[in-house]
């Protein structure tokens, strides 16, 4: 039976959301950051609206390169075991606020590994941090394993390769994630299908800062999901070719709007994708770069393009589909959303 229910962000904010693509070192709290600082006794801004400042992006941010430029701050606090847990429970306090019942997050291990940490530790602090999240706030939270664009690709293949050891940890996917435009998808073959070798699925970014060419590889290199996708925007064999492999797109809009991979929201591809039958989830890329939630996401939808429950339903539902878990737990999933089915008013 649905429940009339206008479109508000308190509404939006109930309503069981499911992310795919969500940085953890662009999405900790400015309590948690606060935190991992005093582990090492690193200095931050005493008030929060400087920190907030010195994280954040603003909307007007040069591009990609330049809103990158937040996450320095951020990685220096994520050098230690203890730094890495409080990050890991902090990003599944945020999901549990935001009210998603899943969420996969994503980090590169070889960040966190300038004070002598190896890839091995990272990933097993990481995940010790988000597996205690979970249990406190009963929200399922999996992790796919990023390598850099920009770094050697024996380190990626590494990377990859100890992610597959924590498959049965919460490790369910691979990426590659940083400078897409100076590093382009065609570079990085050898490392990917090494990490395709360990058996783990892949998504890529793609097609943010970098043109279509890099959709066009990681579609025939086997990628499930891409990471942003906006440059397919007016190439409709790249969009073809993307329906024809079931591909997933994650879109991500404060972020894209930031870094310019998009000009305005006039510009922004959701109706084009749609309307060419493309699977698109709603995911905030960095909730703490971008300053943003799930539920802004889908409010600014709502105001930029008539989103409504109806396409909401249909959102969260492509993003389950998409996920990188077993059909049992998708179905689970599937079963609280389904139970959740509203009509709005407005």
């Amino acid at each position: 039976m649905s429940q009339v229910n206008p479109f508000t962000a308190d509404a939006v904010r109930q309503y069981p959301k499911v992310e795919l693509h969500c940085h953890l070192d662009g999405s900790i709290s400015l309590p948690a950051l606060r935190k991992m600082a005093a582990i090492t006794g690193a200095e931050l801004p005493a008030s929060d609206a400087a920190l907030r400042t010195l994280v954040s992006a603003p909307i007007d941010t040069v591009s990609l390169i330049d809103y990158l430029k937040r996450f320095q701050v951020v990685t220096d606090l994520m050098q230690t075991p203890e730094q890495l847990r409080i990050a890991g429970y902090d990003m599944v306090q945020t999901a549990s606020e935001d009210g998603l019942i899943y969420l996969e997050t994503r980090f590169a291990p070889a960040i966190f590994t300038e004070k002598g940490l190896s890839i091995r530790e990272a990933i097993a602090a990481t995940l010790e941090g988000l597996h205690a999240g979970s249990a406190d706030f009963g929200i399922p939270v999996n992790a796919i394993v990023c390598a850099m664009r920009d770094r050697p690709l024996d380190e990626c293949i590494d990377v990859f390769q100890t992610a597959a050891d924590f498959k049965n940890e919460g490790v369910v996917g691979l990426d590659f994630a940083g400078d897409e435009y100076n590093h382009p998808t065609i570079d990085l073959v050898d490392a990917i299908r090494a990490g395709q070798a360990t058996g783990l699925p892949f998504t890529i970014h793609a097609g943010e800062a970098g043109p279509v060419d890099n959709v066009v590889v990681a579609l025939t290199l086997g990628a499930k999901r891409i990471g942003h996708g906006v440059h397919m925007s007016g190439f409709p064999a790249a969009i073809a070719q993307t329906k024809e492999a079931g591909a997933t797109i994650e879109i991500c809009p404060t972020s894209n709007i930031q870094t310019k991979a998009v000009d305005s929201w006039s510009d922004f591809p959701l109706s084009e994708f749609l309307s060419a039958g493309l699977k698109v989830t709603v995911n905030t890329d960095d909730r703490t770069v971008s300053n943003v939630t799930l539920t802004d996401e889908f409010v600014t939808l709502r105001k930029q393009f008539g989103l409504n429950w109806s396409l909401l339903e249909r959102l969260t539902l492509n993003a389950i589909d998409a996920a990188f878990i077993d059909d049992d737990q998708k179905e689970q999933l599937r079963e609280r959303v389904l139970a959740a089915r509203t009509s709005t008013t407005a």
